[in-house]
């Protein structure tokens, strides 16, 4: 009898270990899940913020302009147009004066400007520009705004996104009141690069990735730029 109820005791005890052991199996693969679609929530709800972080939603009043400033297509055209004039601004400050006015003589001369792209390393950089642009002209509303309406949502996003998140840098000479120069430079800067996008939208269509067009575009940008600091510095020295 004795046996019987040991046996039985036995049987017991496997059977809730089982019951146990399946259960926490089940609670643990549950967590697993719970955790991975917590997870990946987080990371499309971190993508969505740094991509609000430098893309505002707009709405100046006028339909048009509204609805090509909010597209990814805008957003993807002011990316790319960046990225190429960073870059290329990296590249020709390792220049020397003569070297880059050499480049600067010659920007009309295409069989110059193609092998200083190739030399720059810039075609990856002018192929995603080139196709930012045709997504920009073909997937929005672009082609309808009027020259005054495309030279306005350019400068809207030059004062607004690329501009206004750079902090004002205070020197010594700016204490005495100067902070005046700083802002004329941001003019500049905000007009050249208006100028620039707009320029690559009215001048470089359909000619091709590896067309000049947009690297002539980039290096009068890059020059603006250049010419903006000079009278920034001629500015604080001469109050």
């Amino acid at each position: 009898m004795k046996s019987k109820n040991k046996k039985r005791s036995r049987i017991y005890v496997i059977t809730l270990f089982g019951i146990l052991l399946t259960t926490f199996l089940i609670y643990s693969c549950s967590t697993d899940e719970y955790n991975y679609a917590n997870e990946t929530a987080t990371e499309i709800n971190s993508i969505a913020q740094t991509r609000n972080l430098f893309f505002q939603t707009w709405n100046t009043g006028n339909v048009l302009i509204d609805s090509v400033a909010n597209s990814d297509e805008f957003y993807e055209f002011e990316r790319c147009s960046e990225q190429l004039a960073d870059k290329f601004g990296a590249y020709t400050s390792k220049l020397n004066d003569e070297e880059y006015d050499k480049l600067m003589e010659d920007l009309n001369n295409d069989e110059y400007v193609e092998d200083f792209i190739k030399k720059a390393n810039l075609e990856e950089e002018l192929r995603q520009m080139d196709e930012a642009n045709k997504g920009l002209r073909e997937r929005t509303v672009f082609l309808r705004l009027s020259e005054e309406e495309r030279l306005s949502l350019f400068s809207l996003y030059a004062k607004s996104h690329e501009f206004t998140k750079r902090k004002i840098l205070k020197t010594r000479k700016e204490g005495n009141g100067n902070s005046r120069c700083e802002e004329l430079r941001q003019a500049a800067y905000e007009q050249a690069k208006t100028e620039y996008e707009n320029a690559i939208t009215a001048n470089c269509k359909g000619m091709g990735p590896l067309s000049p067009c947009c690297l002539k575009e980039s290096a009068i940008y890059r020059a603006n730029i250049r010419i903006a600091n000079k009278d920034y510095e001629n500015c604080i020295n001469n109050p």
